[in-house]
């Protein structure tokens, strides 16, 4: 989330930041929780989570695509490490999560060039707006995340609600 809000400040600055704030804005943790008010009505709009593109008849949330404010997107990285337990295991479920068939009836893009976006979609590569490669460069560099996570943090407090995996910040067992 840091990232795509350092996005939206780097387009409008920390003046439309503090604006925001000042509009009575649930500050969370993590991405799931912002989609789950939405889709039980408890809030009515989420900025930092994901949807289906096509979504199911039961879903009541839409994903909406901005046309020219910027979104972030990234491939999910996978690898089987040399010394793994269980190598072919692992190889098996690789290929079937990279098949044609798993990846056409994934909800988001497909990494697979040979896989058509959904309806009304266009490759996800073809959406300058979505900083494909930004993510991995910005957490790169670790110095300008904790700045700007601290400068974050002076607008908006610091967030509720337990991390997402479970436990929190480099150090858990402290």
């Amino acid at each position: 989330m840091l990232y795509l809000y350092k996005l939206i400040i780097d387009k409008y600055g920390w003046d439309w930041l503090r604006r925001f704030a000042a509009q009575d804005v649930v500050w969370v943790r993590g991405t799931q929780e912002p989609a789950d008010r939405v889709e039980a009505g408890t809030a009515a709009v989420a900025l930092g989570t994901d949807g289906m593109l096509t979504p199911a008849d039961d879903v009541k949330t839409r994903f909406v695509l901005p046309e020219r404010d910027p979104f972030m997107a990234w491939a999910q990285r996978a690898a089987i490490f040399k010394n793994a337990g269980n190598p072919a295991a692992a190889k098996l479920y690789l290929n079937w999560w990279l098949s044609k068939q798993t990846q056409s009836d994934f909800y988001m893009w497909s990494v697979r060039t040979d896989v058509a976006p959904h309806t009304g979609y266009g490759h996800i590569w073809d959406y300058p707006n979505a900083h494909l490669d930004g993510f991995e460069h910005f957490m790169a560099d670790r110095a300008l995340v904790e700045r700007f996570r601290q400068q974050l943090t002076l607008y908006v407090g610091e967030v509720s609600g337990a991390p997402s995996p479970g436990r929190l910040g480099l150090h858990p067992g402290r």
